[in-house]
């Protein structure tokens, strides 16, 4: 994920960059809410078997697809000097009669950062402490995601609905990002893209809140999730662009990497709060109203992170 994001970053021009990184990002949460439309098919009828032989396949044929079809990257030709012709090759399908013409290829200058390694550049001079907010935004993101995820099934199942309704509501708190990715990139590119995202979590709290007054009624709560999964799917989507326009040219790849990595450990924290909540005996309420903290602190910490990007700026 973080080397397709820091590809599609560099292809993209400047104005639509967040549109399209999010856009390209929402693939994600596709796939994560069909395998949740997919589980309720097939489990029932072929067993958990089926999921584990689908996802063994799929990904051997997208590597041929990727290895014969993916362009490598332009600058990475030209800064290690891969030869002219490559270049030409790789570029000819944006306009190939600019590319036909041009005799060399020269990376622009973009701003840059004095390190003797890459992981130094992230943790360097202003960006140490945007590195450190964008952590724990995807982070907190992360916790609310996988909380819901790994338990809003088992907390259906118990309330009794039926594996079909678990699988398929859950299913839909995924989905709900791919509606709300492309909207999430277009504001980015046209407000504030710090404060775009901070909605984004501050509804992801309130509505988690409602998701969680509404087991009674199973279409209101369909509805509900589908709504909270557009608000922080949204959001977490968008992440990854932002932190690709926030770091210098050679501290792109490292520092979308780091972010989504640290942001897995609130995958397993979101995930293993659950577990613990469960067994302290909460209820489906108690366990979805407790989302709203993480929401908040998401929400606070990529504010005050836009703030920082703006006084280094100014």
């Amino acid at each position: 994920m973080p080397n397709a994001t820091t590809l599609l970053s560099e292809y993209t021009p400047e104005r639509k960059k967040s549109l399209l990184v999010t856009s390209m990002f929402c693939g994600f949460n596709l796939g994560m809410a069909g395998g949740g439309f997919i589980s309720a098919t097939l489990i029932p009828a072929f067993g958990w078997q089926s999921l584990l032989l689908i996802g063994g396949i799929l990904p051997l044929i997208l590597a041929v697809v990727l290895f014969f079809w993916l362009p490598e990257s332009a600058r990475y030709l030209v800064v290690r000097n891969r030869g002219t012709d490559k270049v030409r090759k790789t570029l000819a399908p944006i306009d190939p009669t600019v590319v036909a013409q041009a005799s060399s290829f020269s990376v622009p200058d973009q701003k840059t950062v004095k390190a003797r390694n890459v992981f130094a550049v992230i943790f360097s001079g202003t960006y140490s402490t945007g590195t450190l907010l964008l952590w724990l935004t995807y982070f907190m993101g992360l916790v609310i995601v996988y909380l819901l995820t790994s338990w809003l099934p088992t907390l259906m199942r118990d309330s009794g609905a039926s594996m079909e309704n678990a699988a398929f509501i859950g299913a839909l708190f995924q989905f709900g990002g791919v509606l709300s990715a492309v909207g999430v990139g277009w504001a980015m590119d046209r407000f504030n893209p710090h404060k775009v995202i901070g909605i984004f979590y501050l509804l992801a709290g309130v509505f988690a809140y409602a998701v969680g007054q509404s087991l009674g009624n199973i279409t209101w709560l369909a509805t509900l999730v589908l709504v909270a999964g557009m608000c922080v799917n949204g959001a977490q989507s968008a992440m990854p662009s932002l932190a690709a326009r926030f770091y210098p040219t050679q501290g792109w790849a490292t520092g979308v990497s780091w972010m989504l990595g640290i942001g897995r450990f609130g995958a397993i924290l979101g995930a293993w709060m659950g577990a613990t909540r469960l067994g302290l005996g909460w209820n489906f309420e108690q366990v979805l109203t407790a989302r709203v903290i993480p929401a908040a602190l998401a929400t606070t910490a990529v504010v005050i992170k836009g703030m920082v990007s703006h006084a280094d700026a100014t």
